[in-house]
């Protein structure tokens, strides 16, 4: 072999050519579309985790509803317990607090009917007892005169009557309400039946007020001709339900 002269250059580096396909172009491998997958994935993701909200929600839904059940049977049982074991008073066994409040309350109808006829007494002045309530009726023409909620000067001594009854009771609750029949009435003064019944529920009120009733005691209400006390189909029927009740009942004890 013959020694390269020290001088000599470097060969240059032969170019590698490229061999191109017929047809002039290259060949691409083709490519999937990742986008499309990435999408679908995610979606699928998401729909997993509101099936599972869904059920954690039916499943605390369902534990709600177990426990609400479970808290309420012993109220219902409770409830139907004194009509299962429903049996005659003895006067060793104490009075259930209603059937206390219903022999109290007969009593009180009767003291009632004897503190209003302890002098002359009003023959027209209804006195009942439904259920636990001691109901005083006070027909319109006993205390006010018609369509005027201004109290008569001869109603003054039986509404004294009833003032010392109540005061003599501290533990009865007193509610005095309004009534008037279905005849329209409309003036400056009262546009309609209800405020005619409430402004004479509140002139019977103030007048036991003024007798020494404590205001604490007293609820006032007027219902107009929604309540009639039989039905408006005869003068005397209407004269009967032109009334003001008042009703007493027992405050429970504490």
């Amino acid at each position: 072999m013959m020694d390269r002269p020290e001088n000599a250059e470097s060969p240059l580096p032969i170019p590698i050519k490229r061999t191109i396909p017929k047809g002039g172009r290259f060949l691409r491998k083709p490519q999937t579309d990742r986008g499309t997958e990435i999408w679908l994935i995610t979606l699928s993701d998401l729909l997993m985790l509101l099936m599972i909200f869904f059920v954690v929600l039916f499943s605390l839904e369902m534990e709600h509803q177990r426990e609400t059940k479970q808290l309420l049977q012993p109220i219902a049982t409770a409830q139907t317990e004194p009509r299962q074991q429903e049996r005659p008073a003895t006067a060793s066994a104490p009075l259930h607090p209603s059937s206390a409040n219903t022999v109290m309350s007969a009593s009180l109808e009767k003291e009632l009917i004897a503190a209003l006829n302890r002098e002359k007494g009003e023959p027209d002045i209804l006195v009942e007892r439904i259920a636990d309530l001691v109901i005083l009726t006070f027909p319109e023409r006993i205390v006010f005169d018609s369509g005027r909620a201004q109290i008569k000067a001869s109603a003054h001594a039986t509404l004294g009557k009833v003032a010392t009854f109540i005061k003599e009771r501290p533990y009865l609750a007193v509610e005095v309400q309004g009534h008037t029949d279905d005849r329209p009435i409309n003036n400056i003064r009262y546009p309609s039946n209800w405020e005619l019944s409430a402004d004479r529920a509140m002139g019977v009120s103030k007048a036991l007020i003024g007798l020494g009733v404590n205001p604490t005691r007293l609820s006032v209400k007027g219902f107009g001709e929604y309540r009639p006390h039989v039905p408006n189909d005869s003068e005397a029927n209407r004269l009967n339900n032109r009334r003001v009740e008042i009703q007493f009942s027992i405050l429970p004890q504490s």
